[in-house]
């Protein structure tokens, strides 16, 4: 409460005798107020903020000005604005961490490629799927199918058609049909 009867005696310009005569106190007890070492009993407050024009609130929260109430509000007003903008920030963060973090997630290739044919010998159905991947597209990785007696090497083949057309000979020349 000190600095503010400080303040408020220096707008009004008065010395510490002039407020001390109006107050009925000695100077040496508003240089005590000023300095924090006592303070103003209840009468002596009111005295106070009636020569200072104020209220006992405002004399005891500071109030003092519309000035020092505008820095309040400024300053209330920036800490709100900087709390907004960490929180964009942190969203921002977040968001970009999660894009990192899950990217391989969304973006999903598939790693192989393959083509699959139905042929049908002595009214049974039988299917046969090649498989290569998309790093190695001339290397057929895998040759599946459910037909026993079909026997392929699949190193003699650099192409997947090629291949395919080579079972459909030899299921025609068994007698059978293929569909793709």
């Amino acid at each position: 409460m000190g600095s503010k009867i400080l303040e408020l005696r220096k707008q009004k310009h008065m010395s510490q005798e002039q407020l001390a005569e109006k107050i009925g106190v000695a100077r040496q007890t508003i240089s005590k107020w000023e300095l924090g070492e006592t303070s103003p009993d209840i009468e002596q407050s009111k005295k106070l903020a009636q020569i200072f024009h104020v209220s006992l609130d405002e004399l005891v929260q500071n109030n003092i000005s519309s000035k020092n109430g505008n820095r309040i509000i400024s300053t209330k007003l920036i800490l709100n604005i900087l709390k907004i903008i960490l929180l964009f920030l942190i969203i921002c963060l977040l968001v970009l961490v999660a894009i990192i973090y899950f990217k391989d997630y969304f973006d999903v290739h598939p790693t192989s490629t393959g083509k699959s044919i139905t042929c049908h010998i002595d009214n049974q159905e039988y299917t046969y799927e090649v498989w290569t991947k998309y790093e190695t597209p001339n290397i057929i990785e895998t040759f599946y199918t459910n037909d026993e007696e079909m026997n392929l090497d699949i190193t003699m083949y650099n192409s997947v058609d090629k291949m395919l057309e080579d079972v459909e000979k030899r299921v025609i020349s068994r007698g059978g049909i293929c569909e793709s």
